[in-house]
This record gives C-alpha cells, sequence and structure tokens, in this order.
C-alpha cells in the first residue's frame, strides 16, 4: 500500500485459529508502516503471540457488555475516537462494530470464515436477518463458495460485494519432511466441540495397532477428551501437545492428517498439512472436497462417522506408497492454488482500494 494507515480490527476473539492466522499474515504483509488495533469482542488474545515484532500493534479490552443498540453506541463512541482509516470486522462476533462504523460512514470491510456449532448445520433467521440488513453494500470477504453461496442466497447479498479469497499458505515454512518411523496420525486445531475430536478419538480406537495419534492445540474440553482417550483405552497412544505457537514442526512429526470437524469452510491447518507433503483424512464439510485434489475424494468422510473416519484410516495407515502418493499430490495441489503470497495480496488490494474511499 502505498500510504501509512491506521486500521481498526474488531474480532469475535482473537484466540488460536485460521482467520486470527490470516489477519497475523496480513499484518506482516502490510508492513511496519501501518498502524494496527485489535479489539477482541470475548477479551482472548492468545493469537497475539504471533504478532510480527516489527508491526506496531495496540491490543485494547472489550468494551462492557449490554444489549444490542447499547453495544453498537459504545462501539460508535470507540470507533470515533480511533480515526480508523479502515474498519475490518470478523464473524458475527463482531457485528455490532460493522453497524457503529456503518453509522459513523468509516470505510469497512467485513470477513466472515465460518460458524460456530449452533449455526453449522442451519443459520439462525435473526442472524441472517441482522447480516443482511448491517452488511448491505459492504465488501464481504468469505474463503469458501459454500459461504459464497450463503451469502448470495441466506443473507441476499448482492454478488458484487461478496469476495471470494480462498486462504493460502506459506510454502517455504509448510514444506514435507522425512516420514517419522513410527505411524502417527494427527490434527491441529482447538479443542472445541466443532472440531469433533471426540469422533476422531473413537476412529482411532478401532484402527488398532501400534499407530499414535496427536492432538495439537489447546481449548475447554481439553480434559474431557483425555478422560475419553482413558475410556477408550488409547490414553497411552495419544499425545495432546496443548498450545503450540508454531504448529509447522508438529506436521513434521505425523504421517497421517486427520480433519474430524463437524464444521469448516476453509481450514488453515488443512492447507498447512497438504503444503507438509502429507496425505489427508477429512470430513466432508465446507470446501474440503474442493480444496483437496481428486485422488483424496477415498479419504473424505460424512462428519460425526466414527466408523467411516476409521476404515478410511485404516485404508491410508495400512499403504505407505498410498501415503505417499497423496501427500506428493496435496503438496502440488497448495503450490498450484494457495500459495500465501497470491491468496493475501487480494487482501490488500481490496483494502487499499476500499481505504482510499472506492467500493
Amino acid at each position: 500500500m502505498s500510504a501509512a494507515r491506521r486500521f481498526v480490527h474488531v474480532f469475535a476473539t482473537f484466540g488460536a485459529g485460521g482467520p486470527q492466522v490470516r489477519a497475523v499474515q496480513l499484518l506482516a504483509r502490510l508492513g511496519a508502516g501501518h498502524e494496527h488495533v485489535v479489539l477482541a469482542m470475548d477479551g482472548c488474545t492468545d493469537a497475539a503471540a504471533q504478532l510480527p515484532a516489527q508491526v506496531p500493534v495496540e491490543l485494547v479490552p472489550p468494551p462492557r457488555r449490554g444489549g444490542l443498540f447499547a453495544n453498537v453506541r459504545a462501539l460508535r463512541t470507540w470507533l470515533r475516537a480511533q480515526r480508523p482509516d479502515l474498519v475490518l470486522t470478523y464473524n458475527w462476533g463482531a457485528i455490532e462494530s460493522a453497524i457503529a462504523a456503518r453509522a459513523l460512514g468509516l470505510p469497512l470491510v467485513h470477513h466472515e470464515d465460518g460458524f460456530g456449532p449452533e449455526e453449522a448445520q442451519r443459520r439462525l433467521r435473526r442472524r441472517s436477518w441482522l447480516r443482511r440488513l448491517a452488511l448491505r453494500g459492504v465488501p464481504v470477504v468469505v474463503p469458501s463458495l459454500v459461504l459464497q453461496r450463503i451469502a448470495a442466497t441466506e443473507w441476499r447479498l448482492p454478488a458484487a460485494q461478496v469476495h471470494h479469497f480462498p486462504n493460502g499458505v506459506d510454502l517455504q515454512r509448510f514444506r514435507p519432511a522425512a516420514p517419522p518411523a513410527r505411524l502417527v496420525l494427527g490434527t491441529v486445531g482447538g479443542l472445541r466441540g466443532e472440531k469433533d475430536h471426540a469422533t476422531l478419538l473413537r476412529a482411532f480406537a478401532g484402527l488398532g495397532g501400534d499407530a499414535r495419534l496427536c492432538l495439537v492445540g489447546g481449548g475447554p474440553l481439553a480434559d474431557a477428551l483425555r478422560t475419553r482417550a482413558r475410556e477408550l483405552g488409547v490414553d497411552g497412544r495419544t499425545q495432546f501437545t496443548g498450545p503450540v505457537q508454531d504448529t509447522a514442526p508438529h506436521y513434521a512429526a505425523m504421517s497421517v492428517f486427520v480433519l474430524s470437524s463437524r464444521t469448516e469452510q476453509m481450514p488453515i491447518a488443512l492447507l498447512e498439512a497438504m503444503a507438509c507433503g502429507l496425505p489427508v483424512v477429512a470430513t466432508d464439510v465446507g470446501d474440503v472436497r474442493t480444496i483437496l485434489p481428486d485422488e483424496a475424494a477415498p479419504c473424505i468422510v460424512p462428519p460425526g462417522d466414527a466408523e467411516a473416519l476409521a476404515a478410511a484410516l485404516r485404508r491410508v495407515a495400512a499403504d505407505a506408497g498410498l501415503r505417499q502418493t497423496l501427500g506428493a499430490a496435496n503438496r502440488r495441489r497448495v503450490e498450484q492454488r494457495y500459495e500465501a503470497g497470491r491468496c493475501l495480496g487480494r487482501f490488500v488490494q481490496l483494502y487499499e482500494q476500499v481505504a482510499a474511499g472506492g467500493r
């Protein structure tokens, strides 16, 4: 971007997750000439540990919560004082900030990256109505074709204002490594209900053999999942890493990446695993089937189906040649479509256009 600008980012949460990883990448791409203010509406700022040291970022506490109109008034007062060149809001939890920014006539870009478990299968009518009202005329960025369709059909946003920008991955940081001597199944993501690690544990228990399972990430279900691993008799073969700042070394220790989520759109962890040349077994959620190459189709299973997940894992676990073939195809796919520089460039171009006054 040609001139230094002040960006205000309002997140539903700034915890560890895909949208936050992408935002950190974008802050680094924008460089030290820009100022950033980050507000997490839930007060969680775990992703701050990944912020680039050379970029000025101010973390601010969330306002005291009230009703919808009181929240909008408080956020409008706060945003006016910030004097931003651009407001960037992220997901449903930041919708009140989007309304406040619109009321002030501030340049605004809204991002929608997916849904919590309450909207995984069916969107709540009130939320769809409020998105339609709050976001009409605002550039809305979505990472998946599924979300693009939802924005058009359920939120009834004009096609011209909905921008489908797929996520990207750093192909140098995430790259193939020699496979471990022992078979290790792994996944990366917060230990939350929508990631459905419980189904993964059931599938792993049905796998048998001396394979290991590694769950990378922390979250509110950590204790419950450890208990479930003991009940299934796999606790001795299951590693819980807890929260990590750098996921790259953990992919290098995996033989197979597993995505067991009940809801996703375009998971960055999936792209990272593919860039590391790992074979993938995944649930059929969001754009997963579109992201993976055709060779991976037999490894895509219905969400919540432990038996189908176990069967796909057994197939991949039993065939080292298949793992190598699938991993190579996954690496080629991200090289062709999801290189971070190209993907992030689309965001920067849109931000520059909106901050300069164009929509």
